[in-house]
């Protein structure tokens, strides 16, 4: 038994050597670690600790100014403001009291507007970290201008609330998304809306209705004058709610491509109808005035700023919440707890639209056709990609960590190539036209080069095989 497992194993070693030494690359990455690698590693502890970094744009207001507090109050990350206003955040930042939190809270200037501003923000957050990796991305910041009569355009030259709400943060995805594949439970959010899935009463029922048609816009390059991913004309609030679809279909894209690759879930989230946020701005009076008194005590789909922050910090912070691929809400009867018993809640009710209840009422949310729509959802992709300039990792197969599996793969590989090179020399294939395929200058110089080293190896490594094998075995 024992002669014929070392037969066995200096068999294996001959053809592996014979064949390949591709199957032990794997070995390459193995190393102790340099001192210059231990003090980085002791810098990041003396700088964050155990906490885990979270970056969250527009954190200086809104949905976002909550959702970062929540964040600093559990003590579990360090938190980086990514605002337009450094200014104005550090005021928030005073008033708010996270002075409680000392040393967990860094304000980081980011224009939406710019896609230069976006890679240097990488570039000033990459410096700020070190070798630590992001746990959090939380794509929160965004513009509604409804009223606008015209397009205003950024910096670059696209439409300002689709450069702004959603193709800056692709770009900052794609920047971020493999250095936070090192972390161990790496989450990126999008901010969706009721008014980018049109399977609701909020995102189908109320013109103009988020449609990207055939992405035409996008597709002839969506500079100036073009306005519209559907290349047609500019609607203010049409823009706004594309630029939501394109986030929650952005989500899912990321997924099939991405995580099981990266290890990230990639999620979206529709945290309710905030009527009294900031991004109500450019309404008019009358509409900031009703509208919070409307969605309180008629729709029942109220959210204050408070409850919709607790629920974006959710989906980073929850256990629950690690699934990757899914569009999250908050549940509860569409038509609960109107008329006298909202006004004695306060408005603070279950609502429409999945607006929903508190921490225990989250789900999974179906999408509209056009948020699963396969075929535009890539051309998004692609087209945001030349956009942007944003330039991604190629999917990898995944493959197993056995070590005696790759070896075998290797050889496997290298055979099945040099018999394919036999075949179409000696089995001709025809073109269109019923000409005979030729082999190519390179596939004539593999087959030259594979019949050399193959009677190279027949007459060195085979006869020290061959030898071996008499002197175990005997004639």
């Amino acid at each position: 038994m024992k002669t014929s497992s070392t037969i066995t194993s200096i068999f294996l070693l001959l053809i592996a050597g014979s064949e390949t030494v591709d199957g032990f690359t794997f070995m390459k990455n193995w190393k102790v670690p340099s001192l210059n690698e231990m003090r980085a590693d002791k810098q990041i502890q003396e700088k964050f600790g155990d906490k885990k970094l979270a970056v969250i744009t527009g954190s200086s207001s809104g949905l976002g100014r909550k959702a970062a507090a929540a964040l600093l109050r559990t003590g579990e990350y360090h938190v980086i403001g990514a605002v337009r206003d450094v200014d104005k955040m550090q005021a928030v930042y005073e008033i708010d009291g996270w002075a409680e939190y000392p040393g967990t809270f860094t304000p980081m200037e980011l224009e939406l507007n710019s896609f230069d501003s976006v890679h240097k923000f990488c570039d000033e957050l990459d410096k700020f970290k070190g070798a630590k990796p992001v746990d959090r991305l939380l794509c929160n910041a965004g513009v509604y201008q409804p009223s606008l009569p015209y397009p205003k355009w950024s910096m670059d030259g696209h439409e300002q609330t689709m450069q702004i709400n959603f193709l800056s943060h692709f770009l900052m995805i794609s920047r971020l998304m493999e250095d936070m594949s090192r972390a161990s439970d790496p989450r990126i959010i999008t901010v969706g809306s009721v008014t980018g899935n049109d399977n609701t009463v909020g995102g189908g029922g109320v013109y103009p209705i988020a449609d990207l048609k055939n992405l035409d816009g996008f597709d002839a390059g969506f500079r100036n004058p073009i306005a519209m991913a559907d290349g047609y004309g500019f609607i203010g609030a049409k823009a706004y709610k594309d630029s939501k679809l394109c986030l929650m279909m952005l989500a899912n894209v990321l997924h099939a491509k991405y995580n099981k690759q990266t290890g990230i879930a990639f999620s979206s989230i529709y945290p309710g109808c905030i009527a009294e946020s900031p991004l109500f701005r450019e309404k008019r009076g009358w509409f900031r005035k009703y509208f919070p008194v409307f969605m309180k005590y008629i729709t029942g789909g109220f959210v204050g700023e408070e409850e919709a922050g607790q629920r974006l910090f959710q989906v980073a912070h929850d256990p629950r919440c690690t699934k990757s691929g899914v569009y999250w809400s908050w549940n509860g009867g569409p038509r609960e707890g109107r008329g006298m018993e909202a006004l004695e809640k306060g408005g603070q009710i279950s609502g429409g639209g999945g607006a929903g209840g508190g921490w225990d009422s989250i789900y999974e949310n179906d999408q509209s056709a056009k948020v699963q729509d396969a075929e535009i959802s890539v051309k998004l992709f692609k087209t945001a990609t030349a956009i942007t300039g944003a330039k991604w990792p190629k999917p990898n197969t995944i493959v197993s960590p056995c070590p005696t599996l790759k070896v075998i793969g290797a050889i496997s590989t290298g055979m099945t190539a040099r018999e394919e090179a036999k075949r179409m020399k000696e089995r001709p294939g025809f073109d269109e036209f019923g000409n005979v395929i030729r082999p190519t200058k390179r596939q004539k110089v593999v087959l030259v080069a594979d019949k050399v080293a193959g009677g190279v190896l027949r007459n060195t490594v085979g006869r020290v095989g061959r030898f071996v094998g008499r002197r175990v075995l005997g004639r």
